[in-house]
C-alpha cells in the first residue's frame, strides 16, 4: 500500500472501532470499510503469491530460450 500502513481491529476491541489507515501523521478510519479493504488485501496477496509461483515455474523456459520469448509456444 505504500507509504499507508494498514492497522487491523484489535482482536476484543469494541464492535464501533475500525480498522486504520496511517501516513505521515494522518490517520483514516476505516469503520465502515475494513472488512472489504481486508478482503482486497487478501485478495492481493493470493495473486501475488500465485504470480510468484508462475514466475518460478515459467523460468526454466525463459532460459532455454535464451531469455526472450517467439510467441511461438503461444501461437501454436
Amino acid at each position: 500500500m505504500g507509504k499507508w500502513t494498514y492497522t487491523p481491529v484489535p482482536a476484543g476491541s469494541a464492535p464501533e472501532r475500525g480498522a486504520t489507515l496511517r501516513c505521515e501523521g494522518l490517520e483514516v478510519d476505516l469503520q465502515y470499510s475494513s472488512s472489504v479493504l481486508e478482503d482486497f488485501l487478501d485478495v492481493v496477496g493470493r495473486i501475488q503469491t500465485e504470480f510468484n509461483r508462475r514466475s518460478q515455474e515459467a523460468a526454466p523456459f525463459r532460459t532455454a530460450a535464451g531469455g526472450e520469448c517467439s510467441g511461438r509456444m503461444f501461437r501454436e
